[in-house]
């Protein structure tokens, strides 16, 4: 049903807000119509002011915050109620993985999954190991480095602690970069004019080094030996690089990576496994949380005893050498040539290169022309689009025993498992917090396949 709007745009109104919407927001009724109001909680009486008037629902902000709930609590961070970055730090932990989890059976719900949905794994403190910073500048050109303020593409600085999401030391890196920029007078990247020089900071968290690469609109980073000395001060084992992109574009990175200090690519480990990173690699950005999923998905592979692993979006390979103690033979499939590439050097790293076949394109395409077998566990860890249709059918077709699918997006994890459900019963759905603080959540799916005379009990959840 949709009514006749009588709201418009700036219009103030006095409201309740009456649950939790699928992205934290606050969710009231206003004339019959459903009005979503950021930062705020059930129960809470507001004042707001129409920011935007849709057919079928309005946003608002809060005016004044009238009756608050008794489940609010003040944010940890000065910056929260400006900074995009965030949006559950207003509300307790638990009530936060509590809406995680309702996210998640709301999205199953809607695609006709019936599939009991686990309580939320909780995040470690301080286990995000990645921090992916803008330069800017304030009007009298002094550089800093923040987020983009809420619902805008115009960053805030970062607080004088630092961003909570991030260790110490990350945050520490981040004001010796300003600080250099500002006492040598390097210029942030301007988005609207394509001028001015620096434009991220990507820092990275690999065991005890961290990784850091300055994103440049130039051919060289200008004063690198103040950068380097800079960082060292802070007594941290770093590597530094920098990324060139000098496309008047909002991509954050380039194609060329230059060597400063250190390696471009450092050797670490990812649960359990030696590889190799480069500042443009894909790694999970929660080391609690990674270990946990994917020691999930070992433990399922240590149960069965599969004879081939199909790892569909292999990357550089890390589930495929983390399974290869458990199978005869890892297929490691992904479409990235330079990907693959790592990823038989992550193989041989580890002893696994006659184990692992690193396979160069499109799922959809190669598992059709695999030896996969009925005992096999195929894993997916797709990007937030989900998996393509192709490559559903493709694993409907060739039936392996097992899937076990990691997901980012609930939304799309729903959408797929109905399809997979076709030829497969689900055996666990287990959302982890990898990312506190915010909306997004991550996923671990469980499948078997159908219509086994013997049902494989060797994994129990």
């Amino acid at each position: 049903m949709r009514y006749n709007i009588s709201m418009k745009v700036g219009d103030i109104v006095q409201t309740e807000i009456l649950s939790q919407g699928m992205e934290g927001e606050g969710v009231a009724r206003i004339d019959g119509q459903v009005c979503f109001v950021p930062l705020t909680l059930a129960g809470e009486v507001v004042r707001v002011q129409i920011t935007q008037v849709k057919k079928d629902f309005l946003r608002a902000k809060v005016i004044k915050l009238l009756t608050p709930s008794k489940d609010r609590i003040t944010p940890d961070c000065p910056a929260f109620f400006r900074c995009g970055g965030c949006g559950l730090r207003h509300m307790p932990y638990d009530a936060e993985l509590k809406l995680k989890r309702e996210k998640v059976e709301t999205c199953m719900k809607k695609a006709g999954i019936g599939a009991p949905v686990g309580p939320v794994f909780p995040s470690p403190p301080n286990a995000r190991n990645k921090a992916q910073v803008p330069f800017a500048a304030d009007e009298k050109g002094k550089v800093f480095a923040g987020y983009f303020k809420r619902d805008s593409h115009k960053a805030i600085p970062l607080p004088e602690s630092g961003c909570p999401q991030h260790d110490e030391r990350t945050n520490s890196i981040i004001r010796a970069a300003v600080n250099v920029c500002n006492t040598y007078n390097i210029p942030a990247y301007n988005e609207q004019t394509g001028l001015g020089v620096m434009r991220h900071i990507l820092v990275r968290r690999i065991g005890a080094i961290y990784s850091v690469c300055l994103v440049i609109n130039a051919d060289n980073l200008p004063h690198a030996d103040k950068f380097i000395s800079s960082i060292a001060a802070l007594g941290i084992k770093f590597s530094l690089s920098a990324n060139v992109n000098k496309r008047n574009t909002n991509v954050i990175t380039g194609d060329t990576v230059l060597p400063v200090y250190g390696d471009i690519a450092v050797k670490g480990e990812i649960c359990g496994v030696k590889t190799e990173i480069s500042p443009l690699s894909f790694m999970q950005v929660n080391d609690g949380i990674c270990a946990a999923i994917y020691g999930e998905v070992k433990t399922l592979a240590e149960a069965l005893r599969p004879d081939t692993v199909l790892d569909g979006y292999g990357g550089v390979g890390i589930i495929s050498n983390l399974l290869a103690p458990y199978c005869k033979t890892a297929y490691c499939v992904e479409i990235v040539p330079s990907a693959v590439e790592n990823g038989k050097k992550t193989a041989l790293m580890n002893g696994n290169s006659q184990k692992i076949q690193n396979i160069l394109g499109n799922a959809a395409k190669i598992i059709p022309s695999l030896n996969l077998g009925e005992n096999c566990l195929a894993v997916l860890d797709p990007p937030r689009k989900g998996c393509d249709s192709a490559v559903l059918q493709a694993l409907l077709s060739a039936r392996p025993g097992h899937i076990a699918y990691i997901s980012c997006n609930p939304a799309t994890l729903a959408r797929d498992l109905r399809i997979l459900t076709q030829g497969y019963d689900i055996k666990l759905i287990r959302p982890y917090d990898m990312f506190p603080r915010t909306f997004h959540v991550e996923t671990l799916a469980v499948l078997e396949r159908k219509n086994e005379e013997n049902k494989d009990k060797r994994y129990s959840v």
